[in-house]
């Protein structure tokens, strides 16, 4: 068995838990840049820049050369690139464990995942792409400051801001937008200029994170929740594991409308109503994802089992509830 990690980053941590569940599963990992996950997986190279024309190329000859089984990314941007191309995967013999690309756009765009909420009535924050519309909302007490600028594509906390008036708003939304167009954003916002900016209503709430769990044929198996606790640089430092009860139907809501495979992240935020609204998805290991597995849950072990052709093994998905998890920085020797 062998699996490439792609656009792995600084995540060794989730190359040990592939590396702990299986003495005959080979991880590949590969990254535009030398990270420390290149240390702790079986193999490893430097790839293409996703944007780069001859990134896909670059990943099928090393599938071809390598007989990798299954890719998964953990990039959101890259999600997308992979599934453009799956059918030369597929032709391959190489399984992309994400969605099908439809859902995979809408997981990468928060406006069309602001749209797909609305389409299957699940509430979500109202979100609205221009200072004109959200002025107009505003006036008609439609919805009120403080309201959450942020860029319409990508992830963690570049652009992100709250606004408590007319004057901030502006300010923070050309800033916002500045901030776009001068950092990796900029590839995804090309054909959205003028619309690469979402003005969101700002709800008191807590937000959880969701493992949304399906199995490799898209049917729903289970949904872990976490209380986001602590952020940090928009992802998750300080969870809580918590009972998943009250957030089985929205999971099997969006598993259903997705058809994803594998892991569906989702971050929801639980308003002063106990309504719970939709606020972004991903189609990968997330950043919270180490909240449960440090809890007891076994993604990895459970998705190297269903590439053999096994069975789902709800035991890899039982987990403590009321377990905090943060993460440690921990220094390393480069060289």
């Amino acid at each position: 068995m062998n699996i490439l990690l792609t656009s792995v980053g600084r995540r060794g941590y989730i190359v040990d838990y592939f590396k702990q569940v299986s003495k005959d599963a080979k991880i590949h990992v590969c990254n535009s840049v030398f990270t420390i996950a290149f240390r702790k997986a079986d193999f490893s190279f430097i790839a293409p820049n996703i944007y780069d024309n001859d990134y896909v190329d670059s990943l099928v000859e090393y599938c071809k050369k390598h007989k990798i089984d299954a890719i998964m990314s953990l990039f959101d941007i890259d999600l997308v690139v992979l599934g453009s191309s799956e059918k030369r995967f597929e032709e391959i013999g190489v399984n992309l464990v994400h969605a099908p690309l439809k859902t995979l756009k809408i997981c990468n765009d928060k406006w069309l995942t602001f749209k797909f909420a609305q389409e299957i009535n699940i509430a979500t924050p109202k979100t609205y792409l221009s200072i004109e519309d959200a002025l107009k909302e505003i006036e008609s007490k439609r919805v009120y400051y403080p309201l959450i600028i942020k860029p319409r594509f990508g992830m963690g906390s570049i652009g992100l801001y709250v606004v408590d008036n007319r004057e901030e708003l502006q300010v923070l939304y050309n800033k916002c937008k500045n901030e776009v167009f001068n950092s990796y954003l900029k590839y995804e916002s090309a054909d959205f200029k003028e619309e690469s900016v979402l003005i969101q209503e700002f709800k008191k709430s807590k937000e959880y994170g969701l493992d949304i769990i399906n199995d490799l044929d898209g049917n729903f198996v289970t949904v872990i929740p976490k209380e986001k606790v602590e952020m940090r640089s928009g992802e998750t430092d300080l969870g809580l594991t918590v009972d998943n009860a009250r957030f089985i139907e929205l999971a099997k809501k969006l598993s259903q409308a997705t058809k994803h495979k594998g892991i569906l992240s989702v971050d929801i935020l639980a308003d002063e109503a106990d309504t719970l609204n939709l606020l972004e998805m991903n189609c990968r290991i997330s950043g919270h994802y180490p909240v449960a597995h440090c809890a007891g849950v076994n993604y990895p072990k459970q998705l190297i089992e269903w590439l053999n052709k096994k069975e789902t093994n709800l035991e890899n998905f039982e987990y403590k509830r009321g377990v905090y998890v943060t993460k440690e920085l921990l220094p390393v020797v480069w060289q």
